[in-house]
């Protein structure tokens, strides 16, 4: 998927994020979060690594966006265990 942020081109697969993902330690929450293979990561640290860009350059709203257009799921953070690593919403 192809877009501009904050004036820069930037290019993202689904595969390419999650290959900058893999070995990165989630961050804690926010409002939201983002499931890149088996772990929740807030958005913002997501589009951060992929993109380069640091998170103070776009906001939340930026992040899920583009994160929700990939087809990544995306909750409420709240709805998930208290551990930011954890791998199943609760039911």
């Amino acid at each position: 998927m192809q877009f501009v942020l904050r004036g820069q081109s930037f290019d993202l697969t689904v595969d390419s994020v999650s290959q900058a993902m893999a070995g990165i330690t989630p961050q804690p929450f926010a409002l939201y979060a983002v499931k890149i293979g088996e772990l929740w990561y807030p958005p913002k640290q997501v589009l951060s690594v992929t993109t380069g860009l640091p998170v103070a350059a776009f906001t939340t709203q930026d992040a899920y966006r583009i994160m929700h257009r990939l087809g990544f799921p995306i909750v409420l953070a709240d709805t998930l265990a208290v551990s930011p690593m954890a791998t199943q919403r609760p039911e």
